[in-house]
């Protein structure tokens, strides 16, 4: 599926989200908004009953509207089956935020230095098909301190700035699937891959990788999100 979210000062971002993520409802008018709720608590719930149905789609209408309030582009969640026969899930958070440097390269090496700073963060220098861009893996826990066993989540952000300047799409996957994070990984670099941003109906191409910047490996061959992180994840 590919996702356009609205243009900002006349800059579309194009990208595709991946399939099996069903699309949370934003911006849309009351009664479309009402119906897009109800075909997402059905695909969450193919054989539920009414109330869980009801229920799931009262959860993801408070947050449909919290999401709004935060300025999310785009939002989706993802249910799988792993392969011991568990249930997998995952949220898929886009937005844009205003920035005030205008060369992407410069954007992401600040990015990756200023997130490397941080506690437990783990910052990669990444090239996608539009350019230079900032992958960052952290984790957080749900209920710390309230609760016996708190829930831990893994998040998987990636920053992209635009090739135009002064925008930066920020791309936050987020699951307490720990298990199946390489799974979510690979997931969010093909998503990368598919990031477009253009002007005019004009596609600006991403910018050719330039010698000694960035990681390579040992051959010289730029390195994706996947290769970059199999360190952390094995």
């Amino acid at each position: 599926m590919t996702t356009a979210p609205r243009p900002a000062q006349e800059v579309l971002i194009e990208f595709e989200s991946p399939e099996d993520f069903h699309e949370i409802p934003l911006m849309l008018p009351p009664d479309a908004f009402e119906a897009a709720l109800e075909e997402l608590a059905a695909k969450i719930w193919p054989g539920g009953t009414d109330f869980q149905r009801e229920t799931t789609a009262a959860v993801y209408r408070t947050m449909a509207e919290a999401l709004e309030e935060d300025g999310t582009l785009h939002a989706a969640v993802g249910l799988f089956e792993t392969e011991a026969g568990e249930v997998s899930i995952a949220n898929l958070l886009v937005r844009l935020e205003d920035i005030e440097a205008d060369r992407p390269d410069v954007v992401a090496a600040s990015l990756h230095e200023a997130l490397s700073l941080e506690e437990h963060r783990d910052v990669h220098r990444v090239d996608l098909a539009c350019g230079p861009a900032a992958v960052s893996f952290h984790a957080t826990e749900f209920g710390g301190g309230e609760v016996e066993n708190p829930i831990a989540f893994a998040h998987v952000e990636l920053y992209v700035p635009s090739p135009f300047g002064g925008k930066l799409l920020v791309v936050t996957l987020s699951t307490p699937s720990l298990a199946e994070l390489p799974v979510y990984v690979g997931l969010m670099s093909r998503l990368g891959d598919t990031v477009r941003f253009s002007r005019d109906t004009d596609e600006v191409p991403g910018p050719a990788p330039e010698d000694g910047e960035g990681t390579a490996d040992r051959q010289g061959q730029r390195l994706t999100i996947e290769q970059e992180t199999r360190s952390v994840f094995g």
